[in-house]
């Protein structure tokens, strides 16, 4: 993922991030990712949030800022590079939580 990519999340990994604090060591990454903003309620609207990384203690050690696009039936996210290199986005079923790695990104749809 280099710059920023438009970025849709499915299959049995998880169809959006994961908008509760993840525990470190998660998701096949020390850093864990996950949505602390407000999901877009607005069919094509789109939001920018915060995505908070878990670590040690802390479960926002590090951020960055992503927007998200509500599609009617899924969301899509622009993401950017986590900030260090051990971090992983963790993505998630609503009401049916899996741990997942930002490998799974690349099996989900692209618009860029």
């Amino acid at each position: 993922m280099s710059g920023s990519d438009w970025i849709r999340f499915t299959g049995a990994s998880g169809t959006q991030l994961s908008t509760t604090p993840t525990s470190p060591n998660q998701c096949g990454a020390q850093v864990t990712g996950w949505y602390s903003g407000r999901m877009p309620d607005v069919s094509e609207t789109i939001t920018d949030g915060r995505v908070c990384f878990s670590w040690l203690d802390n479960p926002c050690q590090l951020s960055n800022t992503i927007g998200v696009t509500n599609c009617g039936s899924f969301y899509i996210y622009k993401l950017t590079m986590p900030p260090a290199c051990p971090a992983r986005y963790c993505t998630d079923t609503p009401n049916y939580p899996t741990e997942t790695s930002t490998s799974n990104v690349f099996k989900g749809e692209s618009f860029s």
